[in-house]
């Protein structure tokens, strides 16, 4: 029986192509651990990882449609979910589910599932990021939680104190504008009612001769003149009350009368007292009407009415304790910025002694695996270098630096390894530092590589698909007779088709890639190669 695998979260499930390259129709469901594509050199088994390719953001070109195709078409499905890549020669539609998308939102979607090593790009390996992550992965994971939880708390306080230092000659120039406008108000001192009395005030001092003759005319009518009321009401109540002593009925009408010149006489007495207080006084009258000018003038500046001024002075009196209490706050944000500093450079220290330990264990542990792998003079190196200014991630940026012989000085990773190169030390990589994406695709891993090397090789791909699903494109059958699924690509004329191998079938593909031969001989050593790998597995 081949490998048993348990599924893993996030694997790649299944992958369709449709008129990619050669490629007319092809479905590949890997399952979970080791699976291998194999096949005669030409026939095209590179392009399915190509195919995946275009799932993470890979240029399209219009050449890679099959010939006779309108467009071509890639479906990939991770967890339930599909996510594919129609390309016309003239548009490319990426979808999840169905859904259009944004290319950049299908790729991101799909770069946490999927990392891809070929021999042209090892895609994640050239991004200074990624060693971060990887190194990362053998640090104390409290180290990395303390400087987060550290940076977040400075990032947060240094963008409130840059704020406010923002708001200081704004706020200082809000503060004169708001007091200037309050003391206006504060001098004058309006009291509610008190705009409504002075009117009333001053329309009276405007006019007292006026006022002073309407009250003699008055006077004179009611009781002053020959003929005034005063006497006509009382003379009226004496026959109407003679009248009454005669009749009963009219009695009320009697006591009417009376109450009219009770309230008569009343009325001439207010009238008399109102008219011997009034009196011109222009001293008064031009207070008042100071008075009244400094009030309109709060008005048209703050307010309608008095209570609206009013209002608005409690207004400002609130923003100049706000913007007061801005500056106090400045003085307590720089002191918790100065701790939050404090902790972060401890955070950021310690977090680098931590990376710096990681690193020496790294590099040796890397560099006899590249040695085990067919580059006897290989040296891995990690720098842990400080930045300029601390990121969310740390204050230091890792670098993954590599020589291929003694001959040569360490160089960057991304510039000093070949593809080839690059796919090994990925290789190796994972394998003592785990892997954040569940699939990992190696294409052409095996190059330049035969013999025990061969052997090694497959044994540790062997190793990091325990954990994982590893696809592989190989011309080795060490490797290929590993895998718990094989899928062979033949060309038949000019198409390509992918086919899946088990039993008898797999034992031909790994005799073919042994000897390039269905000899007795080939045959034999093929099973004997197969039955090898599943004792391993």
């Amino acid at each position: 029986m081949p490998p048993v695998y348990a599924r893993i979260k996030g694997m790649l499930e299944r992958l369709e192509v449709r008129n990619l390259a050669t490629i007319a129709a092809a479905e590949m469901e890997p399952g979970p651990g080791l699976t291998v594509l194999t096949g005669e050199t030409g026939t095209g088994k590179s392009i399915l990882v190509g195919a995946l390719g275009l799932l993470l953001g890979a240029r399209a070109e219009p050449s890679l449609i099959r010939p006779g195709a309108e467009a071509l078409l890639v479906t990939a499905w991770v967890d339930g979910r599909s996510y594919s890549r129609r390309v016309s020669p003239h548009r490319s539609v990426p979808r999840i589910d169905g859904e259009v998308v944004t290319l950049a939102e299908l790729a991101g979607a799909l770069a946490g599932a999927l990392t891809i090593h070929t021999q042209h790009a090892a895609l994640a390996l050239g991004r200074r990021s990624q060693h971060r992550r990887m190194l990362d992965r053998l640090v104390e994971q409290e180290a990395l939680a303390e400087y987060r939880a550290a940076y977040a708390s400075w990032k947060a306080l240094s963008e409130e104190h840059g704020r406010l230092s923002e708001q200081m000659a704004e706020r200082e120039r809000q503060l004169d504008l708001l007091r200037f406008q309050l003391g206006e108000i504060e001098a004058v001192n309006p009291r509610a009612g008190e705009l409504e009395e002075l009117e009333e005030e001053a329309r009276q001092l405007g006019h007292v001769d006026e006022i002073l003759r309407h009250l003699g005319a008055a006077l004179e009518l009611l009781r002053l003149g020959e003929a005034n009321a005063a006497d006509a009401v009382a003379a009226a109540l004496k026959e109407v009350q003679g009248a009454a002593r005669l009749s009963n009925a009219l009695s009320p009408l009697a006591a009417d009368l009376e109450g009219v010149s009770e309230g008569l006489a009343a009325v001439v007495g207010e009238l008399e007292a109102f008219a011997g207080r009034l009196e011109a006084d222009p001293e008064r009258l031009d207070e008042v009407q100071r008075r009244l000018a400094e009030l309109q003038r709060l008005l048209r500046k703050y307010g309608g009415s008095i209570p609206e001024v009013l209002s608005f002075a409690e207004g400002l009196r609130r923003q100049i304790s706000e913007l007061e209490e801005a500056g106090f706050r400045l003085e307590r944000v720089e002191a918790e910025l100065a701790r939050a500093r404090d902790r972060l450079s401890r955070a950021a220290s310690a977090l680098h002694q931590a990376r710096e330990e990681a690193a020496r264990k790294l590099e040796p542990l890397v560099t006899a695996e590249l040695r085990e792998l067919g580059m006897p003079e290989a040296r891995f190196l990690v720098a842990v270098e400080p930045l300029e200014e601390p990121a969310p991630h740390g204050a230091d940026e890792i670098g993954f630096s590599f020589a291929a012989s003694n001959d040569l000085e360490p160089a960057p990773l991304e510039k000093a390894a070949s593809g080839g190169e690059l796919s090994r030390i990925m290789l190796a990589l994972a394998l003592h530092t785990g892997a954040d994406a569940p699939t990992l695709v190696f294409d052409e891993v095996d190059v330049g590589i035969g013999g025990e090397v061969a052997a090694r090789l497959a044994e540790r791909l062997e190793r990091l698909a325990a954990g994982r699903q590893v696809l592989v494109v190989t011309h080795l059958p060490q490797i290929a007779a590993r895998a718990g699924t094989h899928f062979r690509v033949v060309r038949r004329g000019e198409a390509a088709e992918l086919e899946r191998l088990e039993g008898e079938e797999r034992v031909r593909e790994l005799a073919r890639m042994l000897s390039g031969s269905y000899t007795k001989t080939a045959m034999q050593h093929a099973r004997e190669l197969l039955a090898g790998g599943r004792e391993s597995a």
